[in-house]
């Protein structure tokens, strides 16, 4: 039983809320990128001051370079240099090529470089992407990448010969749907012979280099990346995230040629991803160091091996206080049940009652509960009084504040509760028998996950083992040690989910901070409750204040709205339509607008813009007038009928960027060619192209593109629409687009011009 000393203990909200904060921030340093090294390093190392150098020579216009622009050609042949300089033998695969997921299409130019091994097969590939999308420099995603390919690979070059030789494959047309991939592993010769992909990408501006993705069989490769490695950072849990996500890099093309490899990124300052933000001078350098080391160490060890066997499925978690911890995928249940002994073996010793430990379990989900509810109820209310949760705001403190809070109001209710009925310790055992059907659950259903339960679950067991040994009246001070363990499994993750993620998928971080509320809570039964209520509801109070009323944006980290120009050429009718969401055609509403863009559009009504779309509603939109721009043509060169097929020629008569060609479903179009490549399709399902066979032609600008176009039966003309894609805007536009500075930018595909007009063929 209890003694009194063990139940009251005045101090120890004070310690676990100070050990909290401390171990918050060490966690957090822990996850930093390394030093920078300097310009003037020794040749064998890595430099990401030499590698910045060179960032800053290829994209010296600080402008957006996407497939088939002319920066985009230049920057190539800056690559080409770069290449000579090294004296790397290249290649230019230039072709057509088209995406894997919808009929996405360009002409690339991927480069590949090879330094030589011992053997001449399989090569070690290093890839990234030197093509932006059309709103960003791309100096974060992916010119950190590429840079630090160049720089790995003159270190690599200067080492070897290794036993594999080593291919440096920098793709195009990455933004477009991963068409440079693409074409590279379904057309070029030596994509069989690659043996492993290391694929460097970027998806912010800041931030450690993590390896977040990797093949299913991954010991060889993991092993290679921890291996005399100071700064390796990942946790495989975000391969569960990313399966969720509708995001892609390079590295799932080689996945799906069952090529294995790891894929690397960063997501600091997201709120500049895909923005003229995407600079070099927004950039960290330290993260291009952090990405030179990670293809370093694995590179090394990985081309001395043997790659016949990569072993076996593993679960990784680095920048644990900056330690690295992996073991066998399948392992994982094993050390499950030994903690679940361990912490049955605990339970026994402590004399606690069934009953009472039964209690403490069932509110363990109550104290999650919650925090997860009263936060969420937080963001909530926010959205109510200002519109909408803004995903990255310029200013975070009003949202921190907010997240911090709600989310101790609800640990708060929920400590109240389990006070009611229990004491201390037999809440501390039930939270971990709790903890442990979640980690069944986890490491079940989410494997890759596991690790993040399993490993607080055997160092938490073995505390609450030994703390039978410890004296009653220190036995709670010293269960504060549990804390330690759980923290970069919960709280510990928060910064780089809120990093990732926003404020928008506030729900991503919520389920963390109530894993630590429950583990946090019993140490707070002393707590005066009335007292810190008032503190987190005058906190929370605070932020939706400041949060409501504030301009939350700055031109460091501005609102992302784009405008969008259509116009019907058949019809002759135009209009502009304002939005903050990555949608071409949106009919969702943007996040909130603020003054003085609101005043071009007129938000009280709806409309139906895309005369391909009527039943697609837009907001924020306003007539507008003629662009007297030629609109896209499109000429029909032949009709095989024998074959049911067709062929075409299309072109921009204004060197637009993209065209995008509209079928009908009852067209029954089977497959078109372009180039080489004969690309099957079925029709859109959802969105504004919904019941269309939908081809997207990227980077055209004056390219003439011949299509053959396959139907199952042609009989009679087709009716069909023709779009012209640009990021130029027509000059009358020029005032709103001078208002939309500042505190406001583009994002993604950005600015559109979309000339729209029927066709027959």
């Amino acid at each position: 039983m209890y003694s009194d000393s063990m139940k009251i203990n005045a101090a120890l909200p004070i310690y676990a809320i100070i050990l909290s904060i401390l171990l918050f921030f060490l966690q957090h340093i822990s996850l930093l990128p390394p030093q920078a090294k300097s310009i003037d390093s020794p040749p064998e190392v890595f430099s990401a001051e030499r590698a910045y150098e060179t960032l800053k020579h290829l994209l010296q216009e600080n402008k957006p370079h996407p497939v088939g622009s002319d920066l985009n050609k230049v920057i190539k042949d800056r690559l080409i240099d770069e290449l000579k300089k090294l004296d790397i033998q290249y290649e230019v695969q230039k072709t057509w090529a088209c995406a894997s997921r919808y009929a996405g299409c360009a002409e690339v130019e991927n480069l590949i470089g090879i330094i030589p091994g011992k053997t001449n097969a399989p090569y070690l590939a290093l890839m990234a992407h030197y093509d932006s999308v059309p709103m960003a420099p791309g100096a974060g995603d992916d010119g950190a990448g590429v840079v630090a390919i160049l720089e790995a690979a003159r270190v690599l070059k200067l080492e070897g010969p290794y036993n594999h030789p080593i291919m440096l494959l920098l793709t195009d047309a990455e933004e477009n749907g991963l068409i440079g991939a693409e074409a590279f592993f379904n057309q070029h010769s030596l994509a069989k012979e690659v043996g492993v992909v290391l694929n460097i990408e970027g998806s912010g501006t800041a931030g450690g280099s993590m390896v977040f993705r990797t093949s299913d069989k991954n010991e060889l490769l993991i092993k290679s990346l921890s291996h005399e490695h100071d700064h390796a950072y990942g946790f495989s849990l975000a391969n569960e995230i990313f399966k969720r996500m509708p995001n892609d890099t390079d590295f799932s093309v080689a996945m799906r040629a069952n090529i294995p490899g790891m894929d690397f990124a960063f997501v600091g300052e997201r709120n500049h991803y895909h923005t003229p933000n995407d600079n070099v001078e927004n950039l960290d350098i330290r993260t291009i160091q952090h990405h030179g080391e990670n293809i370093l160490s694995a590179s090394r060890d990985l081309l001395l091996k043997d790659w016949n066997n990569f072993g076996d499925k593993y679960v990784y978690l680095g920048g644990t206080y900056g330690f690295w911890s992996q073991w066998k995928s399948s392992n994982s249940l094993i050390a499950l049940l030994l903690s679940t002994l361990v912490l049955i073996t605990a339970f026994i010793r402590s004399k606690i009652k069934l009953q009472r430990l039964t209690v403490g379990f069932i509110l363990s989900p109550v104290t999650l509960a919650t925090t997860i509810f009263s936060g969420f109820l937080g963001f909530y209310l926010l959205s109510i009084f200002s519109g909408n949760v803004i995903s990255w705001p310029g200013i975070d403190w009003p949202y921190r504040l907010l997240l911090i809070g709600s989310t101790s109001i609800g640990l708060l209710v929920g400590c109240a509760i389990s006070r009611k009925f229990l004491q201390e310790l037999e809440v501390i055992y039930g939270t971990w028998f709790f903890w442990t059907l979640l980690t069944l659950i986890v490491t079940l259903f989410l494997p890759d996950a596991a690790n993040l339960f399993i490993l607080p679950l055997v160092f938490g067991s073995l505390i609450l083992l030994i703390s039978n040994y410890v004296k009653n009246q220190y036995r709670l001070t010293f269960l504060l040690l549990t804390l330690v363990v759980a923290l970069p499994s919960t709280l510990g993750l928060i910064f780089s989910l809120e990093q990732s993620q926003g404020y928008k998928l506030v729900l991503a971080v919520l389920p963390f901070a109530g894993l630590y509320a429950i583990l946090i809570s019993p140490f707070l039964f002393s707590i005066n409750m009335k007292t810190t209520f008032s503190i987190a509801g005058g906190a929370t109070l605070v932020a939706l204040i400041a949060g409501s009323m504030l301009n939350l944006y700055t031109e460091k980290r501005p609102q992302h709205v784009n405008i969008h120009f259509y116009e019907n050429l058949d019809s002759k009718e135009s209009f502009i339509h304002l939005s903050g969401n990555y949608k071409n055609v949106a009919a969702s509403d943007p996040e909130p607008l603020i003054e003085p863009l609101a005043s071009y559009v007129d938000v009280a009504d709806t409309k139906a813009i895309a005369s391909y779309a009527p039943e697609y509603q837009f907001r924020y939109w306003a007539d507008s007038t003629s662009s007297e721009w030629i609109g896209p043509s499109i000429e029909v060169k032949e009709k095989i009928k024998n074959l049911n097929s067709i062929a075409v020629r299309l072109k921009s008569n204004r060197d637009a960027s993209r065209l995008i060609l509209l079928l009908p479903e009852a067209s029954k179009l089977q497959s078109f060619n372009i180039g080489s490549q004969e690309i099957k399709v079925s029709p859109s399902s959802r969105g504004a192209y919904k019941g269309y066979y939908l081809i997207y032609l990227n980077g055209i600008y004056d390219k003439e593109v011949d299509l053959m176009l396959n139907f199952e039966n042609y009989t009679q003309e087709i009716d069909g629409y023709l779009l012209d894609v640009s990021t130029e805007l027509p000059e009358h536009l020029d005032e709103l687009y001078q208002a939309r500075s500042g505190i406001f930018s583009p994002v993604h595909r950005g600015d559109q011009a979309i000339l729209i007009k029927t066709i027959k063929i």
